[in-house]
């Protein structure tokens, strides 16, 4: 099976792994290839164009937009449509974080002790639970801030890290561990019944 995730970033781009699993885990397929696309601007442009980088060769799309003000189900029926002006498009699934996938990141502190190089750090980090995760109204300062706290450090380390977010954001992407208080957000355990609805599981 081919999939391709369209993404809103580059960083995005860790969820690619975690799809991968999901349907070897659930399916009986023997090879699983995940590639991602980000570039473009209008969502159309880019659906085309992750389908054209993939030879149209695609099984299955997966299509990532953060709710953030609009609400999931706006998003869903944006994707919805942009799919549906498509040629040939495969089957798809929305991928839907509510607000901003930043909240998926929030629930794991050990992991973000450990992503800026800290992980016997001992400075509270403020992190919501899993039922207010998706409540707050800006998880990327949530998570950037806690990056800051977690790291302990001043002057120019403490700029190194906020220099560098977009990378601590995607490792933690890349780690996030699957099961356990991630299967408590109402929006990843759509995105994961959604998958195994695709696949037929």
């Amino acid at each position: 099976m081919r999939f391709v995730l369209v993404c809103e970033g580059q960083s995005d781009a860790g969820l690619v792994p975690h799809i991968q699993q999901m349907i070897i885990e659930n399916s009986d397929e023997a090879e699983v290839q995940g590639e991602h696309w980000c570039h473009g601007s209008l969502l159309e442009s880019k659906i085309r164009g992750g389908l054209k980088a993939a030879d149209d060769m695609v099984d299955l799309l997966f299509v990532h937009r953060d709710a953030n003000n609009a609400g999931a189900d706006a998003r869903r029926r944006e994707i919805g449509l942009a799919v549906a002006e498509t040629l040939n498009a495969p089957r798809f699934v929305a991928v839907i974080p509510v607000r901003m996938t930043e909240a998926w990141l929030l629930l794991d502190e050990t992991a973000i002790r450990n992503v800026v190089g800290n992980p016997s750090g001992r400075t509270p980090l403020d992190l919501p639970t899993s039922h207010e995760a998706e409540r707050r109204s800006d998880p990327k300062r949530i998570l950037a801030d806690a990056l800051l706290a977690a790291s302990e450090t001043t002057g120019r380390r403490r700029k190194r890290i906020q220099r560098d977010f977009a990378r601590f954001r995607r490792q933690l992407l890349v780690n996030l561990p699957i099961g356990g208080p991630l299967e408590q957000l109402p929006s990843w355990a759509r995105f994961r019944d959604d998958t195994l609805d695709a696949i037929g599981a």
